[in-house]
């Protein structure tokens, strides 16, 4: 055999060699692609509490509780735990061999920092006075005492015992989210820098791989999470979809797997063309007005009532929004109300020509009419629907009160900060319950809320009436005392409600293992995608 026949074997089997290998099948990465609405405030856990942040935040921590697909509550980090008799006293038993994504041990004392840190004042957190049950944590945030009095405590390794001042019905439906653990470690080296991606450390079933400003984040699979073999999905990517028509075709381009809201004017074309698409459910949501009552002439009841009479809630829900929205009257939706009858509006059963000559006779009496027309700017984050409902309030306002308003739009980020700052007059606003008990709505008007009470609002009968709810371990009675505290604010306005939201989803037929549900928390664990 000559060399060159030789060569020529060799270079025959190796070229079989390499069309052998390029002929095996190699597995596509598994990616879902959805939607998030808002740019991250942040990704730490502890200094948001913005859904459109969360539903990220979901993905990459499991708190001590968690749930499942359907929102059911069950064990997420803690395998089990033991509440005393009385109610005030949880003791958590931690998953045994759980770690951290770079292979820390997760451990009680990790969670026992990370209530410490959310409390502490100098981790300003906006969510931690929804923790003020847990005892001392209320002065405990207001810098009376240090943060080691906070009644949370590691017990050995992997037992945490949290002791409450009152019992609290809700408390293991609030920690799962409320309040996710961070590592102390990674927290104490890089400051506020720790959640950047070549920094973070998770204890969820996904990290963070890359954040792309204003565009997009991507969480990959944690090998880590204790529950990894389950997770079907290699990666998720949030995508910021504040433009609503340009998420809505991206999602027909099959760019996104899954759109949480859509142009309204779409939804005829989507039932006839997308049914099997459509997902809609009532949800935990509640939009309303927020008045800025340190700024007159909203520090007046009687026009911040006037402008919440003279809205037509029935006209916006059926012809602005048109999407199954229910006109609020109430600030507790349908889901929260399980023993509740809320302090409905008192006009309620009026018409709106009853309405609109009451809400011009307490402006009158404020001192304005056409002579005087009150004036002001009403605030609203940029999305063609939420232009369209200001737009259309405004109009009410105007032919029906004699008043002006001039209308003003920002990214959600900028009107964020700029309604905790207390830096505007009149805003929409939302905001979706942390827990199925009426205190998560109420609790918007808590003087102690610093971070979504954006009303500014006061009143220290309404402050010691939810005192005296979250104190009281008879059922009946905490309704009671939360029916009044509501009466107060229907009967003063600092907010006005519009409506009860609607989850409006698009989600491919090839999505599965997400459920429709009222809190509208769908966590990537849960989900697989079998693209055709």
């Amino acid at each position: 055999m000559t060399a060159f026949t030789l060569l020529s074997q060799v270079s025959r089997v190796f070229a079989l060699f390499v069309f052998c290998i390029s002929a095996v099948p190699v597995s596509a990465e598994t990616v879902f692609h959805r939607g998030n609405i808002g740019e991250p405030d942040s990704l730490d856990p502890h200094l948001t509490t913005s859904g459109y942040a969360t539903n990220i935040i979901f993905d990459m921590f499991i708190g001590l509780t968690t749930v499942d697909a359907d929102v059911n509550i069950v064990p997420g980090a803690a395998e089990s735990w033991t509440i005393s008799e009385d109610g005030k006293t949880y003791v958590f038993t931690l998953r045994e061999g759980m770690a951290w994504s770079d292979g820390t041990p997760v451990t009680a004392s990790d969670f026992e920092f990370s209530f410490k840190r959310m409390l502490d004042p100098i981790t300003a957190s906006r969510g931690a006075p929804m923790l003020y049950m847990i005892e001392n944590g209320r002065p405990v945030n207001a810098g009376q005492m240090p943060s080691d009095d906070l009644a949370v405590t590691a017990i050995d390794e992997r037992t945490l015992e949290i002791r409450l001042e009152a019992p609290t019905p809700f408390f293991l439906e609030l920690i799962v989210h409320r309040c996710f653990p961070v590592p102390r470690w990674v927290v104490e080296e890089h400051g506020r820098e720790w959640t950047r991606a070549e920094n973070i450390v998770v204890n969820g079933a996904f990290t963070l791989e890359e954040w792309v400003p204003q565009t997009s984040v991507k969480v990959v699979r944690n090998p880590s999470f204790f529950a990894a073999d389950s997770v079907k999905l290699d990666a998720v990517v949030y995508y910021t979809t504040e433009d609503l028509s340009a998420a809505f075709n991206r999602y027909r381009a099959g760019e996104l797997d899954m759109v949480i809201s859509f142009p309204p004017a779409q939804l005829d074309w989507i039932k006839e063309n997308l049914s099997d698409d459509l997902r809609m459910t009532q949800s935990l949501g509640l939009e309303y007005i927020t008045f800025n009552t340190k700024k007159p002439p909203f520090d007046d009841p009687r026009v911040r009532l006037a402008l919440s009479m003279a809205l037509d809630r029935e006209t916006l829900t059926d012809r602005v929004m048109r999407g199954g929205e229910i006109a609020a009257y109430s600030l507790i939706p349908e889901g929260s109300r399980v023993g509740y009858e809320p302090a409905f509006a008192d006009y309620r059963d009026l018409s709106q020509a009853e309405r609109k000559a009451r809400a011009k006779a307490l402006l009158a009496e404020a001192g304005y009419g056409p002579e005087n027309p009150l004036s002001f700017s009403f605030r609203y984050n940029t999305q063609e629907v939420l232009r369209r409902v200001a737009a259309a309030a405004a109009a009410m306002w105007q032919r029906d009160l004699d008043v002006e308003v001039s209308l003003l739009n920002s990214d959600l980020n900028v009107l964020n900060a700029d309604l905790r700052n207390g830096d505007y007059e009149v805003a929409r606003y939302q905001w979706f319950g942390e827990h199925r008990d009426p205190s998560t709505f109420l609790y918007l008007l808590e003087s102690d809320a610093v971070g979504d009470n954006h009303s500014k609002y006061s009143n220290p009968e309404f402050d010691r009436l939810m005192q005296q709810a979250y104190a009281s371990a008879d059922i009946p009675e905490r309704m009671r005392l939360m029916q009044a505290a509501e009466r107060i604010i229907m009967d003063e306005a600092p907010i006005a409600p519009l409506n009860y939201y609607v989850s409006k989803r698009l989600v491919k037929p090839y999505v599965s293992g997400l459920e429709n549900n009222v809190r509208g928390i769908n966590l990537g664990r849960y989900v697989s995608v079998e693209r055709p």
